[in-house]
């Protein structure tokens, strides 16, 4: 049953990680002109935000897996509302995209690797 919850774990960071690396192609698309408005990588953002990380979250929960990593994902989202009070501290948002890559990364491959040692012990059994 655990196995199940990895491996739904992994999908869902791995849609998850989809998502991020699809938000500065969004925002570039409005930012250079094939877009009007930003609301494309808006809504992609909330949807991670709404969606994917309670996903995320529900799915490690019943995996049995380290929670450590979601504190960034509500950083992201603070920053880009800070953006009428504090413009110098929503600045960060894009530097806070980096380091969410770079968890979503390594969520997805620790998750990975998890299903690969599970799959070994079983073989072995």
């Amino acid at each position: 049953m655990k196995r199940g919850f990895r491996i739904a774990h992994v999908v869902v960071a791995s849609l998850v990680l989809a998502g991020i690396v699809a938000q500065p192609f969004l925002i570039g698309l409005f930012l250079f002109g094939a877009v009007h408005n930003s609301d494309l990588h808006t809504e992609v953002g909330y949807g991670l935000f709404e969606g994917g990380i309670p996903l995320l979250l529900i799915t490690g929960l019943l995996a049995r897996l380290p929670k450590t990593e979601m504190l960034l994902i509500f950083l992201q989202i603070l920053l880009v509302n800070l953006r009428d009070t504090s413009s110098v501290l929503a600045a960060l948002h894009p530097l806070n995209a980096f380091a969410l890559l770079l968890i979503a990364i390594t969520v997805v491959r620790r998750d990975r690797a998890l299903l690969r040692h599970t799959e070994e012990g079983v073989a072995k059994a």
